[in-house]
Parts: C-alpha cells; sequence; structure tokens
C-alpha cells in the first residue's frame, strides 16, 4: 500500500486490504441511489401523510425551515445522507464504517463533546449576540413542532456533510492519487458548488470547506468538523426562527467576515489542543487489524 502514516485521515481507506480504487465508485453509486429514493419518494411520502403538505420551494430564500411540515421536509433530506452513506459502505465493504468517521477507531464521543462546547462557546455563543444586537426582523417564525424537528435533525444534517465531503469525497480523492492536497481541493470544490449563495457567500462557503477539511486532518476525524457545523448551523438557522436575521442566499461581507473570524478562531484552537492538550492522541480501536483479519 505504499508508505502512509500510520493514522493520517486522507489516505487511512488504503490500509485496508480489501480496498481497490474501483470499490469507492460503487459505495457512491449506491449513495446516490438511496438518497434518491430518500428524498424523492420516502421523506415525500412520510412528510405528506404527517403533515398533508410538502414543501416544494427551492433555494434559501424560500425554503421553509420553521414549520413542522417544512422542518420535517428540508432537515430530513439533508440528514438522510447519514444512513444512505453507512448502508452504501456496509454494502460494499471494502473499508469498515468506523473508517469514516475517523482514523482512531471510528466516532469519538469525548472529541467531539469536548470539540462542540468549544465551538459553542468560540462561535456560537458570539454568533448569538451579534445576531440579539441587530434586533428582531420581524415575527418569530417557528412553530413548536417546528422547533423540536431542527433540534433533532441539525446534528445529523452537520454530520451527514462532514461524511460526504471530508469523509468520502476527500478520502477516496486523497487515497486515489495518494495527495491529500488533491482530495481537499475536490471536495472544496464540490462543496461550493452545491451552496447556492451569491459571490461572497462562494467565498465564505470556500474558505469554510478549507477549514472543515483542515479540522480532520487535524484532528484525524470528522468529529470537531462536524461540532463547528453544526453549531454554525444551529445558531444561523435557530436565530432566523425567531426573527433575529434570516436565512438567505444574500450573504453579506460584514457577516461573512465574523463567521470565517470565529471559524478561524476555532480552528486555531483545536491545533492548540491538538499539540498542547493532545485532545486527539488516543485510539478508541485497531479497526485495521480487525477488517483485515476478518477479510483475509
Amino acid at each position: 500500500m505504499g508508505n502512509i502514516l500510520e493514522h493520517e485521515y486522507t489516505t487511512y481507506p488504503r490500509r485496508f486490504d480489501r480496498y481497490k480504487w474501483h470499490k469507492p465508485i460503487a459505495v457512491g453509486a449506491l449513495f446516490v441511489i438511496f438518497v434518491a429514493i430518500m428524498n424523492m419518494i420516502v421523506i415525500s411520502l412520510i412528510t405528506k401523510a404527517l403533515f398533508g403538505t410538502v414543501d416544494g420551494s427551492t433555494g434559501y430564500d424560500n425554503m421553509d425551515f420553521y414549520t413542522a411540515a417544512g422542518a420535517f421536509y428540508n432537515a430530513a433530506q439533508a440528514a438522510s445522507v447519514v444512513p444512505c452513506l453507512i448502508l452504501a459502505a456496509l454494502i460494499v465493504r471494502d473499508r469498515p464504517v468506523s473508517s469514516y468517521f475517523s482514523s482512531m477507531g471510528g466516532w469519538r464521543w469525548k472529541v467531539f463533546l469536548k470539540t462542540f462546547a468549544a465551538a459553542f462557546i468560540i462561535a456560537g455563543i458570539p454568533t448569538i449576540v451579534a445576531f440579539a444586537l441587530k434586533g428582531k426582523s420581524g415575527d418569530i417564525r417557528f412553530t413548536v413542532g417546528g422547533f423540536i424537528i431542527m433540534a433533532l435533525l441539525i446534528p445529523f444534517q452537520g454530520i451527514g456533510e462532514e461524511l460526504v465531503y471530508r469523509s468520502y469525497i476527500m478520502q477516496t480523492v486523497s487515497s486515489w492519487f495518494k495527495i491529500p492536497l488533491l482530495g481537499l481541493i475536490v471536495q472544496t470544490v464540490l462543496f461550493a458548488l452545491v451552496h447556492p449563495y451569491n459571490v461572497i457567500g462562494r467565498i465564505e462557503i470556500i474558505v469554510s470547506a478549507v477549514i472543515y477539511a483542515l479540522l480532520c486532518i487535524v484532528v484525524k476525524g470528522i468529529e470537531a468538523a462536524s461540532a463547528l457545523h453544526i453549531v454554525n448551523n444551529m445558531t444561523e438557522i435557530f436565530m432566523a426562527g425567531f426573527a433575529f436575521g434570516s436565512i438567505t442566499a444574500e450573504q453579506t461581507v460584514p457577516d461573512v467576515v465574523r463567521n470565517l473570524f470565529f471559524k478561524i478562531v476555532f480552528a486555531a484552537f483545536i491545533i492548540f489542543a491538538e499539540k498542547k492538550l493532545h485532545w486527539f492522541d488516543d485510539v478508541k480501536y485497531d479497526d485495521v487489524a480487525a477488517f483485515n483479519a476478518k477479510y483475509k
């Protein structure tokens, strides 16, 4: 498999004996099929059955995140990528599902909870204060059902995007060419393409994608990037739901600068936590030895 650092995250899939260049393509194909079935059939039918209506709006400016029907339909679509990718990985079995979450033996709850607390303090609270200082922009948009559903599904939305872009895409491209930088670039471009913002908003998405990727590399897993992503989405959507600001594709320079500043500060703290506090040193489980022994 070549010279690969034992727990280097981006090329970690190459440590598994069953991994072959074409197998991630099979994972991706199954993933796309499962997402299409979930989004176009299953979630639509469930939403119609539960709430009697389906939100057909497109674009952030018109999307309903606040009523129970809108929150379920839109958030469930984003959250569905988690089970869809896991199912695709389980079917192809070129590597364990744990390797998508980290190169340290799977999802680490202690890492996630510590980095989530740090993200909320560094980025979440200042963002809430910034929105509050601007004052309300109208009436409260949330219904009780919408608030509860968003609170339950937003974490899966953030984790799902990290699994797809920083895990599946970045790890796949990096492993194909043995060039982590190439994997970082490809996931950044694709992440920017799927977010329909204006020009300054696209710049924010590009920088954010790089920050999320670097967090995964430093932490050797998606936990810290997921924590920051969840805090970012929660503060933006919740504050908009309570009429402090709005979710819009037309981003402004001050908001983008503020958002990126907090993300950069968080990334700096994570580097400090890795170098000085050794938050991310412990290997949870040797999934390489176990997986290779099972399928040798």
